[in-house]
């Protein structure tokens, strides 16, 4: 019971050191969409939309069964049915080998790219792509894409995690992780619910948040 009680408190005050990266995060991707938004619609607007709506146009011409089969597939991969069971069985994992500190930053990676994509899609409440008829398409706002933003810090940490913990090469968890950021980013574009500057928008917050995470559990001996 004692030595339960003592894990508790370190890992208590991991959490409490940690927030302050936490925050440091969440409000530097907050700047980097905000930036994003203001680029777009106010010095980019004019040329920017004819662009994006000829990239889904394009897209939308190559479309045929299969590859829709798979591009659902990897959309799939960022959704919280794929990323919640990874969470808990890595997160045992880890908690197992004595890693909770680490689970913990997985879990918070994951939630803080949630809260994000929440708060800016009810700020910046962009329409969602609307250029062919589709029963797929998502009723909810579309800045920024919330499948790259998780795809990214989610899958990042995860590569991580499974270096430092499991002994995998970096070269192939990083790698495993790159694909599948990119293949869920061009898949939301393909399908027609993304324009492809909420998936671009999407990386690059979700990047600054994965950067954070890791820089926190750097600092806190979680990694």
């Amino acid at each position: 019971m004692t030595e339960v009680s003592t894990r508790l408190y370190w890992l208590f005050q991991s959490l409490l050191a940690f927030v302050p990266y936490l925050l440091g995060g969440l409000l530097a991707g907050a700047i980097a969409l905000a930036i994003g938004v203001f680029l777009a619609r106010f010095l980019l607007w004019d040329w920017l939309l004819p662009l994006e709506e000829s990239c889904l146009l394009t897209l939308k011409g190559w479309a045929n069964p299969t590859l829709d089969r798979y591009m659902t597939a990897l959309t799939w991969l960022a959704q919280g049915e794929i990323t919640l069971p990874i969470l808990v069985a890595t997160g045992g994992i880890l908690v197992y080998r004595h890693e909770a500190i680490a689970a913990l930053v997985l879990a918070i990676g994951l939630g803080g790219s949630w809260l994000l994509n929440g708060i800016f899609k009810s700020l910046f409440r962009r329409e969602r792509p609307n250029l062919w008829a589709s029963s797929k398409r998502p009723m909810d706002y579309s800045y920024p894409s919330g499948h790259a933003m998780s795809a990214i810090s989610f899958y990042g940490l995860l590569a991580a995690n499974l270096t430092q913990c499991l002994s995998i090469p970096l070269g192939i968890t990083a790698t495993l992780a790159t694909g599948l950021t990119l293949g869920v980013g061009f898949s939301r574009v393909y399908l027609g619910v993304h324009w492809p500057t909420d998936v671009l928008s999407g990386w690059i917050a979700g990047g600054i948040w994965l950067g954070a995470c890791l820089y926190g559990l750097i600092q806190i001996g979680g990694i």
